[in-house]
């Protein structure tokens, strides 16, 4: 373009063997034409000019690996932007690039990040917000976490998908954005959806479902919605299909399920596809009509109630907001018996489960079904629900045996997490047969503080599934252990640890009563109590004081506490039960103590 290097908004950067620059950029004014240029020896190289009808728009720039650039920015903000392409992407990683310096902020050759809000051993983005985790899969000798993603901030928005890769499950590699939303939502403002959840299979040549490290492709399934906020009739939400062949891009996506017909709700969302059940089924969360849905003590229902209350808010109060009691939330299905999974050849077959216990709740959200341990297990979010403990929109699992219609005979269920923000849970069975899971780290309660470099979400530890005499467990994966746990540390006092770097692991074996303070900063205060076959957590000083996040099992023989810069996992019995609490702490170092009858020992965690 031989434009000469004006005035403006700029920084600087090498490409530094990446081949491609990735920009995501807002309009600044209305009416003005939000202009990117990039100039190389003092010569425009390459200009993009947003499009006259949109407020945002991502731009991809193609790069010479040994040039260094210079980004002129013109009317226009870049909340996010990184370095992509080139040899060895998914292990070298992309390079986000801070806009208004060029320096790297995060991944390959950014400094390790010195605030100590940020996660240690849990996975969070590089910036801004973060949800529900999708598209878990292995794949040709990886393993890959999508991610629902809001580039230009750290709020919910019109939502994309993220990317990252690990070896091992614990060490993470960030990845280019693989998915976006539809364009007319960025058209205007007031209207929001896009690349909703979804799940993966991998795939041989043919299309057939097959083990990840065998695999030429993965097929990816997700729900597309769209919706003017506050309108519940503009909602629109159907389910569609894509394949990439390198994990990093995907093809065209083509609608497969439609909701049809007035039985489905509007929430018909967040697909998973299970290929263990004889034949590929698609699992869906919705509600339908209560006399769509079998009755109390029918197969296809469970009636468990362990106490809640319907409510919109994670602070909300008893009979204060009305469900609707026409409704049920359900778990329906969709089966597909061709070789291929052929787009056109999915059929309804009903519902899987219904939770009668829980009608009160809005409608499930990121279900999952699968056999498991001679079970088959069927998973749910339930929505505008809070526990008699006070935790917000729990999930919910049933085991029991598929009938031939395809319904759930449900023999136990219970809660997944008794903390206070795992939610959007999804599973996969990795190429080993073990079935992972993975679930989103909420921040129901507001704790954490927005600041450039920080990140609005985070990830669990990915823990293994078991059916024990009917009912589901949950532990962290035997990486965890390999990879993440550090020194032994001395006690500094009698019950007593300091902990450099703010991150731990204990393991407590109760004898009887015991009292554990998991955090302290002074002004928030985190404990754990054990006593009666009951692991009570509770903060003081904090938003989430008006809840206790509280595991009941027959006998309390051994607690594992991790602790990640205000993150905090605990499993009571080796995944007897798990939960995952969220505080906010912004010390360098910190401590944990016990007291009562009890023996502990205290790791570092590493990353």
């Amino acid at each position: 373009m031989n434009a000469t290097l004006q005035s403006a908004d700029s920084c600087t950067f090498p490409a530094d063997g990446y081949t491609q620059l990735d920009l995501f950029v807002q309009r600044a004014e209305q009416g003005h034409a939000p202009t990117i240029r990039l100039h190389a020896g003092g010569t425009c190289v390459a200009e993009r000019v947003m499009d006259a009808d949109l407020y945002r728009q991502r731009f991809q720039i193609d790069l010479d690996p040994q040039e260094r650039y210079t980004l002129e920015i013109v009317d226009a903000t870049v909340p996010y932007m990184y370095l992509a392409g080139g040899d060895d992407l998914l292990d070298r990683g992309i390079r986000v690039l801070d806009a208004a310096s060029g320096e790297a902020t995060a991944g390959d050759g950014a400094p390790e990040s010195a605030d100590p809000v940020r996660a240690a051993v849990h996975f969070e983005p590089p910036e801004h917000w973060m949800n529900d985790p999708n598209g878990l899969c292995r794949f040709q000798g990886r393993y890959h976490l999508y991610y629902q993603f809001n580039p230009y901030g750290w709020g919910w928005d019109n939502m994309h998908w993220g990317h990252a890769a690990s070896r091992d499950l614990v060490h993470w590699t960030y990845l280019p954005v693989i998915l976006e939303p539809q364009r007319e939502l960025h058209t205007r403002r007031g209207i929001s959806g896009g690349a909703f959840s979804g799940s993966a299979i991998t795939i041989d040549a043919e299309g057939r479902p097959c083990p990840g490290d065998d695999a030429a492709a993965i097929r990816f399934y997700l729900t597309r919605h769209f919706e003017v906020p506050g309108q519940p009739d503009t909602v629109e939400e159907c389910q569609t299909t894509c394949v990439s062949t390198d994990s990093l891009t995907a093809g065209p996506e083509t609608v497969v399920v439609r909701r049809e017909g007035a039985d489905f709700g509007r929430d018909f969302r967040d697909s998973k596809i299970e290929t263990g059940f004889g034949g590929a089924l698609m699992i869906l969360a919705t509600n339908l009509p209560s006399d769509q849905v079998p009755a109390s003590g029918e197969t296809g229902v469970s009636d468990a109630n362990e106490g809640g209350w319907f409510t919109l808010s994670p602070h909300g109060e008893p009979d204060v907001d009305q469900p609707d009691p026409n409704r049920i939330p359900a778990i329906v299905t969709f089966r597909n018996d061709t070789p291929d999974l052929a787009d056109d050849a999915w059929t309804y077959v009903g519902p899987m489960v219904a939770d009668r216990g829980y009608a009160e709740g809005r409608t499930y959200e990121c279900p999952d079904a699968f056999p498991l341990d001679g079970a088959d297990v069927a998973i749910g979010a339930i929505m505008h629900i809070r526990t008699k403990d006070g935790c917000f929109q729990p999930i919910r699992w049933y085991t029991g045996r598929l009938d031939e219609q395809g319904r759930l005979d449900v023999g136990h269920s219970g809660w997944c997490d008794f903390g206070d923000c795992f939610y959007a849970v999804q599973s996969f069975r990795d190429d080993d047969g073990r079935r992972i899971a993975i679930g989103w780290i909420a921040d129901h309660s507001g704790v954490r503080r927005e600041a450039p470099g920080r990140a609005n979400g985070a990830m669990s530890l990915p823990r293994e599934l078991h059916v024990r005499d009917g009912r589901l467990t949950a532990y962290p994966v035997a990486e965890v252990y390999d990879r993440l746990l550090g020194d032994v540390l001395p006690e500094t006092a009698a019950g007593e640890w300091r902990m450099p770097g703010n991150a731990y692991y204990a393991d407590i074996h109760p004898h009887g009563e015991c009292t554990a303070v998991l955090m302290d900063t002074g002004e928030v205060r985190w404990t754990l109590e054990c006593r009666d076959g009951e692991v009570r957590c509770s903060s003081q000083g904090a938003t989430s004081d008006d809840l206790a996040c509280v595991a009941r099992v027959d006998t309390v023989k051994r607690i594992e506490v991790f602790y990640d810069h205000g993150i905090i996992e605990v499993f009571v019995n080796d995944g007897e039960a798990a939960g995952a609490m969220l505080a906010y702490d912004e010390r360098e170092n910190g401590g944990f103590s016990v007291s009562g009858d009890t023996s502990c020992e205290v790791c570092s965690l590493r990353r």
